[in-house]
């Protein structure tokens, strides 16, 4: 379905709103700064519950609506009675190892989840407790006015005690390394748009700008090193107001820009190892064409970019293999014995489609939903008890369970009919490349999995030069005994390209408006792996990292500062 825009409409929320002067540059750093603080606030939680030995000790639900209530009340602070919209753009999210995204749990899911994880190796993050040695990836993100801020840190849970006996051995330690270092190279390689002369020769494929060629290049080339995989789904791609990337799949942004990491690159990069070639299957179409994602494209002064990297090691494989991600179902079964089994926390409204509710509670949550815009939400946000006190009584948790459980009706027939669209939870997999190509795939691309999860423009198959489907994909995770489950470690930032005309005469700069070293220092880990200065392009990330220590004539790169907390 194609809506009808006008000219005018299209330049104005496409454009003319993506300026970035100086308002917009306000609203985006104070945008950083509550998500600074928020990720800060929920970092202390964890260390007081599980390195400290604080009592209550918090579980991920808990943690979860804790940091969103701190959000909805630091936000009230600022822009008061100014715009329109301001809140929540990316709920609370504690992953914890192998789940790759989108763990958010409910108060009321921890109950559910145990009793359907009894036989579940994560059995124990289910319930909501931490354990030493998990990685745990702390995800979340406000907007103002539709300015977006998100960040991603990941944080490793070392034995109670005031100081851990030792670093972090093994191949969770080569993800954190890599992630980290790989989240530094290409935030510092975004800053060398902003003067092209500074753009180390070797990262340099001859237009002397920043592409997302040498983008990509510079992501693999760390991952390669430290014997680790992008995990598909990391980006590094353009901001624009209200259009952060919350609802992809569901909105074919209009002129797309960005670097996307997929299964197809996998599969290209092991048919080249092997000695096969094979032509990409094209799925462009003329109406889609400006939305498919493409590394053919300029990083430009003036634009926002979030960059967003999760790794995966590879130190325990012994044959090559594909990483992909696994939907975690709602259900357990023969098939999940032995994954995650819970069901998704956040949700996400799908404006297209259209349908007159039944039931009356139906109506009451599907107004309170659309009042939250086009970004993520919970249930429990849509509570009148939401935003909790962090030192309020226990009747606030028990009022808002009696919402959740009045909301979950309502909800059911919404999603029903496809009003709202879940966010799903995925876990990263690796599957054998042999099971892949041993494999029978009578239909084809044609084969098409109704409850998929919604793909980028042109990505709908992920496998497109063996022309396996998504929903065959899912089927051979499912079937192969020898795939297993691997740990995750990821960081996002969001960056803003300042020109000298913002910055009214200065040097251009890269504001960092999330990540850096007060909110995301790596965790102490040790790996066994590094760079190797004799390649030509780990020479070029080095001189990139030089480069941002030189603030006279290097790159100017400014940190946005979080608040103090209580």
């Amino acid at each position: 379905m194609s809506l009808a825009i006008s000219h005018e409409d299209t330049e104005l929320l496409l454009k003319d709103k993506n300026v970035l002067q100086e308002s917009v540059l306000d609203k985006y750093r104070t945008a950083g700064q509550v998500t600074q603080t928020a990720l800060k606030y929920i970092t202390d939680l964890i260390n007081n519950s599980y390195h400290f030995g604080q009592e209550p000790q918090l579980r991920i639900p808990e943690l979860c609506i804790l940091g969103d209530s701190f959000m909805v009340a630091r936000l009230e602070q600022f822009y008061k009675n100014k715009v329109n919209e301001r809140g929540i753009a990316l709920p609370t999210t504690i992953d914890v190892d192998s789940v790759a995204q989108g763990w958010c749990p409910e108060l009321d899911d921890v109950e559910n989840i145990q009793n359907k994880n009894k036989t579940s190796p994560f059995l124990s993050s289910a319930t909501g407790a931490l354990r030493p040695g998990d990685l745990v990836k702390i995800t979340l993100g406000v907007h103002i006015d539709g300015y977006t801020s998100q960040v991603s840190h990941t944080m490793v849970i070392y034995p109670p005690g005031p100081q851990p006996q030792g670093p972090l051995l093994g191949i969770k330690a080569d993800a954190v390394a890599a992630a980290h270092i790989a989240m530094e190279s290409v935030v510092a390689l975004l800053a060398c748009a902003l003067t092209p002369e500074k753009l180390p020769s070797s990262l340099d494929d001859g237009t002397h700008a920043v592409n997302g060629r040498n983008i990509r290049l510079v992501a693999d080339t760390v991952a390669r090193s430290y014997n680790c995989c992008i995990v598909p789904g990391s980006r590094v791609r353009r901001v624009r107001r209200f259009l952060a990337g919350q609802n992809e799949g569901i909105v074919a942004e209009r002129d797309f820009k960005g670097v996307v990491w997929t299964e197809s690159h996998q599969e290209s990069q092991l048919l080249a190892s092997a000695g096969q070639t094979g032509q990409e299957v094209a799925l462009r179409s003329e109406a889609t064409a400006n939305a498919v994602p493409s590394d053919d494209f300029n990083v430009k002064p003036g634009e926002v970019y979030v960059v967003d990297l999760k790794m995966c090691p590879l130190g325990e494989i012994t044959k090559k293999g594909l990483v992909t991600l696994q939907d975690v179902d709602a259900y357990s079964g023969k098939s999940h014995k032995s994954d995650l089994v819970a069901r998704s926390g956040a949700h996400l409204r799908d404006f297209a489609h259209t349908y007159t509710l039944k039931l009356k509670t139906s109506r009451q949550l599907l107004t309170k939903i659309d009042r939250n815009g086009v970004y993520p939400f919970k249930l429990s946000h849509l509570s009148s008890e939401f935003p909790l006190q962090v030192e309020g009584s226990p009747d606030q948790w028990v009022a808002l369970k009696r919402d959740l459980k009045s909301y979950r009706l309502g909800m059911s027939e919404i999603t029903n009919n496809y009003l709202c669209v879940d966010c799903p939870i995925r876990l990263a997999k690796w599957v054998p490349w042999d099971h892949i190509l041993k494999t029978t795939n009578n239909n084809g691309t044609l084969s098409y999995d109704a409850t998929a999860t919604l793909a980028l423009p042109g990505h709908e198959v992920p496998l497109p030069n063996l022309g396996v489907s998504a929903l065959k994909l899912k089927s051979l995770v499912n079937s192969c005994q020898e795939s297993q489950a691997l740990p995750v470690s990821r960081e996002c930032s969001t960056v803003v390209l300042c020109g000298s005309d913002v910055t009214k005469g200065e040097r251009p700069e890269l504001l960092r408006v999330t990540g850096g070293s007060k909110t995301c220092n790596a965790s102490w880990v040790h790996s066994k792996y590094e760079l190797n200065p004799e390649d030509a392009i780990v020479h070029g990330i080095f001189q990139l990292s030089q480069l941002t220590k030189d603030r006279r004539f290097g790159l100017l790169l400014r940190e946005t500062q979080p608040m103090r907390t209580n």
